[in-house]
Order: structure tokens, then C-alpha cells, then sequence
């Protein structure tokens, strides 16, 4: 059995023989959400670190800061929707990777199943280890509807993590430097 008849049997289910769900929905809605599900896990197939492999040399090893790059994974808890932004800063090592490429790496992680606690470790993770810089320090801010559309309800509400590698354990002035540039 595919994505698709599972999904079908799923409506079907929900619908609990009051066929209050019409016959278009239960006849095309499944290959919809197959599509969807595909796209939106499409980072099970991809690896990270391709995209950390080409760099450029500098001669500075000054801090680079992205900022509030806007995401969107899925809770794999609950399969909901959390959304937000991330913001990521590093201390090279002689040599920096592109601005696209650090969302590339956030996309490949943020199209899994995902905890928040997790994607925001694997991104650090992922870019101090492919790139070898000095430090990084990652921080998400994001909205879950798992806690928003469901169980407690608590509209508004948000979750911040942090994964801080390399020079931000070391140097407080610099990872203060950090979280000041963000604001």
C-alpha cells in the first residue's frame, strides 16, 4: 500500500462512515498531501555538509552573522507546523562559506521530522564541523502548533533554543557581541 491509500484510509477513518467528507476530497486530497509530505520532508535524502564544501579564503576571522533567516519544519511529535527564524553567527577559521549555503544547510534540516532542541544542534553542529571554524552559535525562535492549535492552546507563545560550538563557550565578550548584533 502507498503514501497515498494510507492517507485515503486516514479520511476515510476520520469520517467515520458519515460521509460528511465529500468524494472529491477523499478521491484527491491524498495524492495532494503525498505531494506535500514528499516536498516537505525532502531533507531525508539530502546531505548537509555538500553544501558547507565550498568556501572562500579571508583574511579576517571577523564575526558573520545571518540573521533571522525565516523556516518552517515539521514537529515530529504531532506532525503540526513550527515555524520562526533563525539566527546564526560564526567565527572563521581563514575561510567562510555563502549566505545561500547556510540556508541550504537550514532547509536540509529543517525538511525532517524535527524537534526544535535538535535542528538547532544539528545546524550548529553541522557548520562548525563542516566548515572548522572557530565557533558558531545558533539560536531558533519559533511558534509551535502543536502547543498553539492543540493540547494547551497557548496562542502566541514561543520557544527559543540555543547551540553554541567552539569560541562562544570560551569567549563571553564574543558571544555577547553575538547577541547583541541579533536584536
Amino acid at each position: 500500500m502507498n503514501l497515498k491509500e494510507h492517507i485515503k484510509k486516514i479520511i476515510i477513518e476520520i469520517d467515520n462512515n458519515n460521509n460528511l467528507i465529500s468524494k472529491e476530497v477523499i478521491d484527491n486530497t491524498p495524492e495532494r498531501i503525498e505531494l506535500f509530505y514528499k516536498e516537505i520532508f525532502s531533507g531525508l535524502h539530502i546531505n548537509p555538509y555538500t553544501f558547507l564544501e565550498k568556501t572562500f579564503p579571508v583574511k579576517s576571522n571577523d564575526l558573520v552573522i545571518e540573521k533571522n533567516i525565516t523556516f518552517h519544519s515539521m514537529c515530529e511529535h504531532h506532525f503540526l507546523p513550527f515555524f520562526g527564524k533563525i539566527s546564526i553567527g560564526y567565527i572563521p577559521n581563514g575561510r567562510i562559506i555563502g549566505f545561500g549555503d547556510i540556508i541550504k544547510v537550514i532547509e536540509a534540516y529543517t525538511k525532517r521530522p524535527q524537534l526544535q532542541e535538535r535542528l538547532c544542534n544539528e545546524i550548529s553542529e553541522s557548520i562548525y564541523q563542516g566548515l572548522k571554524c572557530q565557533g558558531v552559535y545558533v539560536i531558533i525562535e519559533a511558534e509551535h502548533t502543536c502547543m498553539t492549535m492543540r493540547g494547551v492552546k497557548a496562542l502566541g507563545s514561543k520557544v527559543i533554543t540555543t547551540s553554541a560550538k567552539g569560541i562562544f563557550n570560551q569567549n563571553e565578550n564574543i558571544k555577547m557581541e553575538f547577541l547583541n548584533l541579533i536584536k
